[in-house]
């Protein structure tokens, strides 16, 4: 049975999408240095901007069926599976050497080797999921309808990462709703705790209503500057008030990791983890911690 991890913050620019992509290529491929263990992960996109696919360079008009499709089927209707609307690993792999090769047009020797992804699948999104909220109003079990959409899925893969919207409707209600623990990504700024109250309130009332189970899997300090005094102030604030769920790792302010789209691939697969690549290497030590708490609740 697979492990849900809802990716979850309600205000923009906190590198929600960056934080659950480079978790999942990180736990996908596996490191023998950091001590990850690889495991079979599906990124399920529910931001209607569908940019999961976008940071593996796949070209958003040239997918089939996406998470639209599968999440609006009648709850009966078997017409539509999984495996129809899913990326694999080969594809992405693919998408990323294209894009690589299209972003570095001088350099002769193409991409390199390490510019793949092994044992990772995404579930992509498009614009028309942002009408889906509309539509949902009227359904019976509305919360409900991605845990309906995922139920083949379980059984598939070890980790399930869902990627969600920058609001607190109906999309990020039943990514909420489907998962069994919330990761809280948070950029390390002065308004950032204030927002936390709104959304720890939506997942109380998540948990109150229809996912009692549901659990604070971390909170991660992201878009970090060294020796800023500021900084220093929201991480204390943050371990004050939710103590060891706040993950030791913090994600630097990194110009690489804006970049890294121009290597055709998240930061973990587009840079090898060295002193030279900090923002490569914070995220393989994210996935580490990341990796030992998913021991840990699978008794692994």
């Amino acid at each position: 049975m697979a492990l849900v991890i809802a990716c979850v913050n309600h205000k923009g620019g906190c590198s929600r999408t960056t934080t659950a992509v480079n978790l999942a290529s990180a736990l996908a491929i596996g490191s023998h240095d950091h001590g990850i263990r690889s495991r079979r992960i599906l990124v399920v996109d529910m931001d209607p901007k569908g940019n999961v696919a976008t940071t593996f360079g796949v070209d958003k008009k040239n997918v089939g069926p996406t998470m639209n499709e599968l999440f609006s089927r009648d709850i009966d209707d078997d017409s539509l599976s999984l495996e129809d609307c899913t990326i694999g690993p080969d594809v992405l792999s693919r998408s990323m050497r294209a894009s690589w090769k299209k972003h570095n047009p001088d350099r002769k020797r193409g991409p390199p080797k390490h510019i793949s992804v092994r044992n990772l699948w995404v579930l992509p999104a498009d614009l028309d999921l942002s009408g889906i909220e509309v539509d949902l109003v009227t359904r019976v079990g509305r919360e409900n309808r991605l845990r309906l959409a995922l139920k083949d899925a379980m059984d598939q893969f070890d980790v399930i990462i869902i990627d969600t919207p920058a609001s607190l409707g109906l999309l990020t209600v039943n990514s909420l709703s489907a998962a069994d623990w919330v990761l809280i990504p948070i950029q390390a700024e002065f308004y950032a705790l204030e927002g936390m109250g709104q959304l720890m309130t939506a997942i109380s009332e998540v948990q109150k209503s229809v996912n009692q189970g549901l659990g604070l899997f971390g909170i991660l300090m992201t878009m970090v500057q060294t020796r800023s005094k500021l900084c220093e102030t929201v991480s204390d604030q943050a371990r004050k008030h939710f103590g060891d769920r706040v993950f030791e790792t913090q994600i630097p302010r990194s110009v690489s990791i804006a970049e890294s789209p121009l290597e055709g691939a998240p930061i973990v697969i587009a840079q090898k983890p060295s002193k030279s690549n900090p923002a490569s290497e914070a995220y393989w030590k994210f996935a580490k911690e990341a990796d030992s708490r998913i021991r840990d609740i699978m008794g692994q």
